[in-house]
């Protein structure tokens, strides 16, 4: 929606406003096959031959009025003076039309277990449809979709570094903020308010927001007796900071990035949270490390397509194409084995992609053990995918340098 970036700057808006705003961009983001369905029913004509900007328009008006309260002479309203503020006067009668009618009478959605049929209702590309129903087949990917296209559990992890849970939840109630213990994760917190991450007790550092099933993957190894440990794709740096806390009493842990600026980023957040003991270089992992291998443990969270995040980030469907698989495969071929090279003997490497494909996950592992014969796969991989999980599709992997 880069085009409506400058009618209403988002940091101006009031925390309410802001919560609608993002509301609006996420939802149109995750249902736009649905929508785009229903504006080339309606409008009789592909979508290309409509106007861009007058395109995003009829999505915003239909959003609003397929899955918001908002009322059908209100979305109509605000949608034909959209077109005009956009100085889209002579789309302002084809608006009018398309969610008059669309108020009258919806197009019926496709039935059955297609991929088509479910690529439109649940909104998202056919080609990643098909993909799931092979290996997955029709219940179990109607399940992804859904998941897919629900909001993302507001989960924060208490910053230990700088406070108690107890303590921190004694801050929660005197601010009248409603939270409750998710159970499943150490020291995490369901957030139940609008704007948390505006709020003081956010922005000190008490806490930081981070996916469930992303914070296992940092949960899962052992780490008792390590001395050294690393995170080698570190930034934004959620995971480096529960291995660190997870190892204060006896470890270091190295935290490199291919991004100086992610890797910048990182280390002003890990001074907010008063992480101690950790250290930063930049290194692009497709290359020989400029490490020494004396690693106990490394953790190589991998660059990758990110499709099992469409949650949160649901734009990424419309962005990753088949095309795009086997470059992210042969790049996470060339980080693992850069990584397993600098650890120690007998030490460990944790591979993990937020990716639910298996070109990014078990395929990569399985080629990088066939070529290496000092190593092994320590135990079944993790995977918060099909089974039921609160957060995005993970993939782990434990491996050991014999």
């Amino acid at each position: 929606m880069d085009q409506f970036a400058a009618f209403a700057p988002f940091q101006s808006l009031t925390p309410l406003d802001r919560r609608l705003a993002t509301e609006l961009g996420y939802g149109i983001m995750r249902n736009r096959a649905r929508l785009d369905f229903y504006i080339s029913r309606l409008a009789g004509r592909e979508l290309q031959r409509i106007d861009g900007v007058v395109l995003w328009i009829l999505r915003l008006g239909l959003y609003e009025l397929e899955f918001l309260r908002t009322p059908d002479h209100a979305a109509v309203y605000e949608s034909v003076d959209l077109a005009r503020g956009f100085r889209k006067t002579s789309a302002k009668s084809f608006v009018n039309a398309i969610l008059r009618g669309f108020s009258r009478q919806r197009p019926e959605l496709p039935s059955g277990d297609s991929s088509g049929a479910l690529a439109v209702r649940y909104s998202h590309p056919e080609w990643l449809v098909t993909r799931y129903l092979e290996r997955f087949g029709a219940a179990s990917t109607a399940r992804l979709l859904e998941r897919n296209n629900s909001n993302p559990l507001p989960l924060v992890r208490v910053n230990r570094f700088k406070t108690e849970v107890e303590a921190f939840r004694s801050l929660l109630d005197q601010e009248g903020i409603e939270h409750e213990i998710f159970p499943s994760v150490p020291d995490s917190l369901i957030i139940r308010h609008p704007a948390f991450s505006e709020h003081l007790l956010y922005k000190k550092g008490y806490c930081f927001f981070m996916d469930p099933a992303s914070q296992q993957v940092a949960e899962w190894p052992d780490l008792a007796g390590l001395t050294r440990v690393g995170d080698l794709c570190a930034a934004p740096g959620g995971k480096a900071s529960i291995l660190a806390w997870r190892s204060r009493e006896s470890a270091t842990v190295h935290c490199s990035d291919v991004s100086p600026v992610r890797l910048r980023d990182m280390k002003k957040r890990a001074g907010l949270l008063e992480i101690p003991n950790l250290s930063y270089s930049v290194a692009d992992l497709t290359q020989p490390a400029p490490f020494k291998p004396a690693f106990d443990f490394v953790l190589v969270d991998v660059p990758c397509t990110g499709l099992g995040t469409l949650r949160s980030n649901p734009d990424i469907r419309w962005k990753i194409q088949p095309s795009h698989l086997p470059r992210f495969h042969a790049r996470q071929v060339a980080i693992l084995r850069n990584a397993f090279d600098v650890i120690a003997r007998g030490g460990r490497l944790l591979y993990a992609t937020c990716s639910t494909e298996p070109e990014e996950n078990e395929g990569v592992v399985e080629e990088f053990l066939a070529g290496e014969p000092k190593a092994a796969l320590m135990r079944p991989y993790y995977r918060t995918f099909p089974q039921e999980h609160a957060g995005d599709c993970f993939f782990a992997a434990e491996i050991r340098h014999n």
